[in-house]
């Protein structure tokens, strides 16, 4: 399995912090079901603000700029539809968000699940551009190259 480096360890995780651990994924994945599948912001701003909203991103409907998540509910029925270059039509860089998002999501569970825990270093947090970058390659490119209708 993976080794202590300078940027993260795996520790044993005390039954506390393990079921910690396991609720807040179930807690990740079921809040972005909820979001993908019945999109209560749209509902939200159309039915009781009277805002007409398209897609339910606050971010679009106000200012009718797309934040660096619009599309990511179409791309996840893309993908669960292996239509997957057409995900790519929604949201340009959210096939690689999700692959991301669900390797870390997956190791984290698999190493709850072996009664782990992966704890960051110091040195982890130093690498703070990485994220954020990608988070403004995504916001840019969906700007550029998403289609949020």
């Amino acid at each position: 399995m993976f080794r202590s480096n300078k940027y993260f360890s795996i520790e044993p995780a005390s039954p506390a912090a393990r079921r910690r651990i396991l609720w807040i994924l179930i807690l990740i994945a079921g809040v972005g079901l909820l979001n993908i599948y019945l999109n209560p912001l749209e509902h939200f701003f159309t039915d009781i603000l009277g805002i007409p909203s398209i897609n339910g991103c606050p971010l679009y409907t106000l200012t009718n700029i797309p934040c660096p998540m619009c599309g990511m509910g179409r791309v996840f029925s893309c993908l669960t539809d292996l239509y997957i270059t057409e995900s790519f039509h929604y949201n340009p860089l959210g096939l690689v968000f999700y692959v991301i998002f669900g390797i870390i999501y997956f190791f984290v569970l698999f190493l709850a699940i072996l009664k782990k825990k992966l704890v960051l270093k110091k040195p982890a947090y130093r690498l703070w551009y990485i994220p954020v970058s990608f988070i403004i390659l995504m916001w840019v490119l969906n700007i550029l190259y998403g289609h949020h209708h």
